[in-house]
């Protein structure tokens, strides 16, 4: 009989002996060369990486999706005459992704305990794979929605067993994947090959960074004593049962958090990348390749994720506001920025003039769109669990889950209809 056993036969709770035995194990454990904090760092990428590789492929996409009667060979095509796949296409997209993450979200909350989390990371892993190896010989598109959501379940519930840290590094991860994703496609523009070859080459960039990120999980798996420690930790907490009226408690400590996330993140999938996407140069057509080629890929893309890290980082340093009424102010302050990106420059447009037709005003919209977007969004992140008790904090994640992906379904059919209103 182990001593635990006999343990649970006296008390059943731990004692003094056994709690200063793990805490000492501890102390004299370490994260080897920060191995599983940059695991999480490249899995918090990695969630994100089939979201926005294929949104960031503009170039690929409006090859693809061309009037094929019309002779475009080097994959160039008319801003003001776009079919109307090439113009809804990234909308459709978030409509598409957006409703299915929130069915296998559900269907992954319920298979949670029959499925262990390394058989759910490795499985979401390999499944995305394979979806960008079937996008890289057949452009299938949209395939890979549900291994993203077994996947972003558990890779939460994964890090929920490691020390606060771990979850900035998944929550910058996430950034840096939108940045990935924009230099990746920058390179694929600059090697003048075909949209066609462009496309490949940026798919299969996509894929090769999930591969290494499942070697990556294995071999920290296998090697690392912290990681193994912290992910077969079971964390004993006397729950309370949950009732209506402690919901309401809780959501009442939280309210302006949430709805304040679900402003800000709502608008930005209304407008980006669906309108922005779509928006060009003045000087488009005039042969010089960074309004004929590179504006799309670096303002809309690469300004904005680098933008939206700077707007976390910053949050994490100066973490100002706290207030938040004050944060639900400046989320609905926020919203001017929908019709202001909308009169911007995107073609093709019927019914909306274009108030604002310089790069330059539009550079500065974008830059400070996903500013405030990274920088009220971590402050919703940094403060929840500071307003809530330890017993709290589940259920406060999971009224934040809940509400970022209803809002996230909703705002993405909102984001179709703008495109057909330019």
């Amino acid at each position: 009989m182990t001593r635990e056993d006999k343990d649970d036969e006296d008390t059943g709770e731990p004692t003094d002996q056994m709690i200063a035995e793990d805490q000492a194990s501890l102390l004299t454990m370490e994260d080897r060369f920060y191995m599983t904090y940059i695991l999480f760092y490249s899995l918090g990428t990695a969630m994100l990486v089939p979201a926005n590789f294929y949104t960031t492929a503009t170039d690929y996409w409006m090859y693809k999706f061309r009037n094929t009667s019309t002779d475009l060979t080097n994959g160039s095509f008319n801003t003001e005459n776009r079919t109307g796949m090439q113009a809804e296409f990234t909308s459709d997209y978030s409509i598409v992704s957006n409703v299915s993450n929130l069915a296998f979200l559900v269907l992954t909350i319920l298979i949670v305990r029959k499925v262990t989390i390394v058989k759910r990371t490795i499985g979401g892993l390999c499944g995305t794979v394979v979806m960008f190896a079937i996008t890289c010989v057949f452009v299938q598109i949209n395939t890979d929605t549900s291994f993203c959501s077994v996947f972003m379940v558990t890779l939460f519930q994964m890090v929920s067993k490691f020390p606060p840290g771990y979850l900035a590094a998944i929550l910058n991860g996430q950034s840096i994947c939108g940045i990935l994703a924009a230099l990746l496609q920058i390179f694929s523009l600059s090697i003048g090959a075909s949209s066609k070859t462009n496309g490949l080459v940026y798919f299969a960039l996509g894929m090769f960074f999930i591969f290494m990120t499942l070697v990556g999980f294995l071999m920290t798996l296998a090697r690392s004593e912290y990681f193994q420690h912290y992910l077969n930790k079971e964390v004993q907490i006397e729950r309370p049962k949950v009732t209506k009226k402690m919901v309401f408690s809780i959501f009442n400590k939280i309210k302006y958090y949430i709805i304040s996330m679900v402003i800000v993140l709502g608008c930005s999938i209304m407008i980006h990348p669906g309108v922005t996407s779509l928006v060009i140069s003045t000087h488009k057509g005039n042969g010089n390749k960074w309004n004929d080629v590179f504006f799309v890929p670096v303002v809309t893309f690469l300004f904005y994720h680098v933008s939206d890290y700077f707007g976390r980082e910053l949050a994490r340093i100066i973490k100002k506001p706290g207030n938040g009424l004050v944060i639900f102010i400046l989320s609905v302050i926020r919203i001017a920025f929908v019709p202001m990106l909308m009169l911007c420059n995107a073609q093709p447009r019927s019914h909306l003039p274009v108030a604002f037709d310089e790069d330059y005003v539009y550079i500065i919209f974008i830059i400070v769109f996903a500013f405030t977007n990274g920088y009220l969004m971590n402050l919703c992140v940094i403060y929840v669990p500071v307003v809530t008790t330890e017993e709290e904090k589940m259920i406060a994640t999971v009224c934040i889950l809940v509400f970022m992906v209803v809002s996230l379904g909703a705002c993405s059919f909102i984001s179709a209809a703008l495109v057909k209103a330019l």
